[in-house]
Parts: structure tokens; sequence; C-alpha cells
């Protein structure tokens, strides 16, 4: 049998790797490992928005990131401004400071932020978004509890606030945030994903005291209880918003002082807000405006295959008012218990008193 000499061998598979090379990735995904101190988070922060690409940071197990410091005026830490995904592993990022500064921000059209599995705790914002402000940009929270944070005089979202960008929430908590006007749960203007989460036991001192919402809404299988509102939308207000609630729970809300109304829900000038398999239940409004389910003021309001029901107002009706725009109720949709009156003008589709 004849020799096959090694260097023919080498030689031609040399050819046939060159013919079969594949493309090396522009950039390799960063995953960097981050490790239990507020200076190490910074650092990596920095870093990941440094580098080209899209980066992972990864969080130290179940640790607490304390912050008692700002990083640049108005946050915690650095401003993000790049694609970056955090793996929380069950930590908490907290502020701990006489100072006051939220947690996060994400900015600008390059920023694009995903929390998983992560607490965000006790931020305190002098402008809005007292635990996570999202600028023009895209911010994802998966399984994240977002928690007893605060924004300033005259600003909106308390535990989070959206200023023209993408949110959304899957799986995850906004609880016990306190907003000095609107939203004290979430403030959103823009485009606003709520799936599988829970918004519950915040305040606003104006209006939307679990959510204020303006642009657009898709909110699923969530519940907003237990939130209140000075004025008007104790669980949630909606303004020049076009929205569906799907198989959700709005329950226990408040709308607390004279002036305002909807302990439920105000749907307010130009909304087209859609309730779908949705319940609005015990909620209340002790104000001269009335209705402690829902309001619908110069709106559109479709509440389909969705009960109404034992909602309290001070003044008639207790469970839907329409002032000035239109409501419709199809499908298995029911107003019934409500006190004192179901609803205002009577009768609104097959809601009677």
């Amino acid at each position: 049998m004849p020799k096959i000499e090694l260097t023919a061998l080498a030689g031609a598979a040399m050819a046939l790797a060159t013919a079969i090379a594949l493309p090396t990735p522009a950039h390799a995904r960063a995953q960097l490992f981050v490790p239990c101190s507020a200076t190490a988070l910074r650092t990596a922060i920095n870093q990941a928005n440094a580098l080209p690409g899209p980066d992972v940071l990864f969080l130290s197990l179940r640790c607490t990131y304390t912050l008692t410091a700002a990083d640049n005026p108005g946050n915690g830490l650095p401003r993000v401004t790049s694609e970056i995904n955090v793996i929380g592993n069950g930590s908490t990022i907290r502020r701990q400071s006489a100072a006051a500064f939220r947690i996060l921000e994400v900015t600008g059209a390059g920023g694009r932020l995903t929390l998983n599995n992560l607490t965000v705790s006790e931020g305190s914002a002098p402008t809005g978004g007292g635990g996570i402000l999202s600028s023009g940009a895209a911010l994802t929270l998966n399984s994240v509890t977002v928690t007893k944070s605060k924004s300033g005089p005259g600003t909106s979202g308390g535990g989070i606030a959206n200023a023209g960008g993408a949110l959304t929430l899957r799986n995850s908590t906004v609880s016990y945030n306190i907003s000095a006007e609107n939203g004290g749960g979430v403030s959103s203007n823009g485009t606003t994903t709520i799936s599988g989460s829970t918004i519950t036991g915040n305040t606003a001192r104006d209006d939307g005291g679990g959510l204020n919402a303006r642009g657009s809404l898709t909110m699923t299988n969530s519940n907003v209880t237990d939130n209140a509102a000075r004025l008007d939308g104790g669980g949630i207000l909606s303004f020049n918003l076009t929205g569906t609630v799907t198989d959700s729970l709005i329950r226990g809300n408040v709308s607390a002082e004279d002036g305002g109304a909807g302990g439920g829900i105000m749907n307010r000038v130009g909304s087209n807000l859609t309730l779908l398999r949705t319940s609005v239940f015990a909620n209340r409004s002790f104000s001269d405006g009335g209705a402690g389910g829902i309001v619908n003021l110069d709106a559109t309001l479709t509440v389909r295959d969705s009960p109404v029901t034992r909602n309290y107002s001070r003044i008639a009706p207790g469970g839907i008012r329409n002032d000035g725009g239109t409501v419709n109720l199809t499908g298995t949709t029911t107003v019934t218990e409500n006190v004192p009156t179901n609803c205002a003008p009577t009768p609104i589709g097959t809601c009677t008193d």
C-alpha cells in the first residue's frame, strides 16, 4: 500500500478549511460577573456601556448592592446607554443614603436594559421615576420587584417612569411606591406591555395610584390592587391612551379626596380602553366625583365579558359613570351590587339600577 505523506494531508486540510470557513461574529456577547459591592456594579455598567454590542451582567447570588451616594446627578448607578441584560440571581439593589437619587436610568435610542430576577428598592428621585427611569429607551423587567421608592415634588412614577420609550413588565411586582404627582407605581407615556404582574399598594398625590398610562397599553393576566390616588383613578388613570386589559383584576383601589373620581379606573379624554374578561371589584371613591368602579370622561370604554361589582362611591353611581363619552357593555358583562347605584346616567347599555 502506498504511503500517504503527512504534509500532503495537512495541505489538503488547510485548503478545505479555507474553502468552508465560517464568518466570525463582529462582537461576541460580553459576560461580566459582578462581585457583591456597589463599586463593582458601577464598574461593570460603565464597562458594558463602553463595549460594542449587547452585554450580560451576572450579579452575585442573593447579594444586596447598597448605594450610599449618587454616581451622577439623580442616579445611584451609571446611566445605561447600551444594550445590557442583568441576571439578578435573587439580588437586591437599594439606596441607603440621606441624598435623594433613583436606582437606575436607561436612556437614548441605544439604551436597552433588561432586568431579571432582581429587587430594586428605596430609590428617591428628585425627578420622575423613583426606582427606575426610562428616557426614550427600552426597559424590560422579568421577575423583578420595584418597591418602596418615590418621585420628587411635581413629578410622576414613584416606582417606574417611562418617558417616550417602551416598557415591558413580565411576572413582576411594583409595590408600595409613592409619587408626588401621577402614577404611584408606574407612570408611562409610550408603549406599555404588562403580563403576569402585580401593581399593588402604591400611592399618587394626584392621579393614577397604581398606573398612569398614556400612549398604548396591553395588560394581560395582571392585578392592580389596593392602590390609592388623592384625585382620579385609584387603580388606573388613562389619558390619550389606546389600551386593552385582558384577564385581569382591578380590586380594592381608592380615589380618596374631593374632586377625584374613579376608584378603580378613570378613563379620560381621548382614550379608547377595552376591558376583556377583567373584574372591577370592590373599589371605592370617597369624593364628589363618584363612581367607585369606573369613570369614563370624554373617552371610549368597552367592557366585554367583565363584571363590575360591589364598588362603592359616596355619591351615585357606585359602578360606572359616563360623562360625555361612549360606554359599550358587551357579551356577558354585568354591572351589579354597586353602592349606592350601578350606573349614571342610567341605563348604560344593559346596566340598570
